[in-house]
């Protein structure tokens, strides 16, 4: 495990979750502003109301595939973190940088490979 100071692994790990209820609550949120769920409204068939909701839709299910992605990255670095896994990279299994953790603390590469696989 990357040897971070106690005090650091907490930082990380109070942000994750802090960021696992942010997230949650924005998918309640998604669900419930979907103009096409079950539980919306019945708009009147006014000239483009059916095109309104199907574009309000479309970047609401964006939105949500989105933030399930970012749900399942917290939950794996919360995983990690349990079994003292968190903070090895990837593809090269070198410690991430720590100022990269703290900065985001779902990487899972380290700046290097990062920037290798963006090429």
């Amino acid at each position: 495990m990357l040897r971070l100071p106690q005090h650091t692994l907490d930082k990380i790990k109070k942000l994750l979750l802090l960021r696992q209820r942010e997230v949650e609550e924005q998918l309640k949120e998604i669900e419930k502003d979907d103009p096409l769920t079950l539980d919306a409204p019945i708009e009147s068939s006014e000239s483009g109301t059916d095109s309104w909701q199907a574009e309000v839709h479309g970047r609401l299910v964006s939105l949500k595939t989105d933030l399930l992605d970012l749900s399942k990255k917290i939950k794996v670095s919360l995983s990690n973190l349990s079994k003292g896994t968190y903070g090895k990279c990837e593809s090269c299994g070198k410690d991430i940088e720590t100022a990269r953790l703290e900065a985001m603390p779902t990487a899972t590469l380290c700046l290097s490979c990062s920037k290798k696989s963006k090429k």
